[in-house]
């Protein structure tokens, strides 16, 4: 089984060590990020090798569907890694009560990338204007109804995960 497929999906390089990672990356001075991490144990291994940022993501769902979603992860990276790097979540964002969400559960950053390019293929410039302010405005709406004051305000009480 393992001849077939090493003939239909050719690995050519080996899979990168986290101590190869970490060796390659002291050799610059810029911040880096490690990106599609799903466990506390390959977010303290990034961390340990030097990151800057965690990306908590599953690529999309388009390429590992069978793994948890980021935000089921979130939080027990979040705890993990808390102070030692920025934790980004990548993945999954549809509505500004979704980054509330993210950010309530340890999210520094949330990436938005597939909203502004639903924008931007609609209406181009305008359309990402639009995406940003509707998506302000969802924020805005999530945090009053919440009784926050504003983002830094939010901690996992303002969550009541599995009720999405």
């Amino acid at each position: 089984m393992e001849r077939a497929l090493g003939q239909l999906y050719p690995q050519e390089e080996p899979v990168w060590s986290w101590a190869r990672l970490a060796e390659l990356m002291s050799r610059t001075r810029l911040p880096w990020i490690a990106k599609g991490i799903l466990t506390v144990e390959d977010a303290t291994a990034a961390v340990q090798a030097g990151a800057s940022a965690i990306a908590v993501s599953n690529h999309g769902g388009r390429q590992l569907d069978g793994v948890p979603s980021p935000i089921e992860v979130l939080p027990s990276i979040a705890m993990a890694v808390k102070g030692q790097a920025q934790i980004v979540l990548d993945s999954g964002i549809r509505r500004g009560s979704d980054v509330v969400k993210a950010v309530a559960l340890g999210a520094d950053v949330v990436m938005i990338g597939r909203l502004v390019a639903y924008g931007l293929s609609a209406a181009g410039e305008r359309g990402v204007d639009q995406v940003l302010a509707l998506l302000k405005g969802e924020i805005q709406t999530t945090l009053t109804l919440l009784g926050r004051g504003g983002i830094r305000d939010l901690d996992g009480s303002a969550v009541a995960w599995g009720a999405r």
